[in-house]
């Protein structure tokens, strides 16, 4: 090896596309980056552009639809609709944002809010048949959401007569001497049983509909205990609601000195 190739440089590492790294880009730029990055399904880092961008321009409302569609992707629902808001409370006259938060509602199942929200943006936009599209689809599924709140506690009741038939006629032949003996005590079997099984269809729809309102529910902060507990303790160890006492700023011979003064 030679004496030149030894001492070659090292070639430098390749810069960001107009030599700008990401701390030096432009907000319309950070918004282009999250774009690209939500078209390649990179939602998270799509956020992380567009929270970058905001903070540079926190009054632009596509912003905050653009970070609400990424939040929505990775079905963060809260943070989604947050940003939906923003926006329609920067723009309200921009059907995007009440699209945004029309989109929010039907990923948590809320079909009947999603209406509303599509109901607003059609009236700012009513020839956009993306907006028509979607609107019919939640009407769809909201038409389908209402039959199945309707069928679920009969087909519940139903299961529960074929499930008490099945007591009834099962304690008749298979057993000798059967529990039971009588008709009016056979049909109020079937009929207990049945009402339990309403009773479970209707827990279940329940459960579902408090399941989907808990999707737009602020998320746990695991820290704000800890950070709680934290400010609540003052440096010495002490709780910082008693007050510590109060430290004495002169000695004993000093005390005695002012109390001799005093008197004389």
């Amino acid at each position: 090896m030679t004496q030149a190739n030894a001492t070659k440089p090292k070639a430098a590492p390749p810069e960001k596309e107009g030599g700008k790294s990401n701390l030096n880009l432009t907000s319309d730029e950070l918004k282009e980056e999250g774009n690209r990055c939500v078209k390649a399904g990179n939602f998270t880092e799509a956020i992380l552009h567009y929270t970058h961008a905001i903070k540079l321009s926190p009054s632009d409302a596509i912003l905050y639809s653009n970070r609400s569609l990424a939040f929505c992707k990775l079905q963060q629902y809260y943070y989604a609709n947050e940003d939906a808001e923003k926006a329609i409370v920067l723009n309200p006259t921009w059907a995007k944002g009440y699209y945004r938060k029309a989109e929010v509602s039907m990923g948590v199942g809320q079909y009947d809010t999603a209406l509303l929200s599509y109901g607003k943006a059609l009236q700012l936009q009513p020839q956009d048949m993306g907006i028509i599209l979607a609107a019919r689809k939640a009407a769809s599924l909201s038409n389908a959401d209402r039959l199945e709140e309707k069928r679920a506690p009969l087909i519940g009741s139903a299961i529960g007569c074929v499930v008490g038939l099945c007591i009834v006629l099962a304690d008749m032949l298979l057993t000798e001497k059967p529990t039971i003996k009588y008709t009016t005590l056979m049909v109020l079997v079937v009929l207990i049983i049945a009402g339990i099984g309403f009773g479970i269809a209707k827990m279940i729809r329940y459960y579902k509909q408090q399941q989907r309102k808990g999707l737009l529910e602020p998320p746990l902060d695991l820290l704000e205990e800890f950070q709680k507990t934290k400010d609540d303790i003052n440096e010495d160890g002490s709780p910082s609601g008693e007050q510590r006492p109060v430290r004495n700023r002169y000695t004993k011979a000093q005390a005695r000195q002012r109390l001799k003064k005093a008197k004389s």
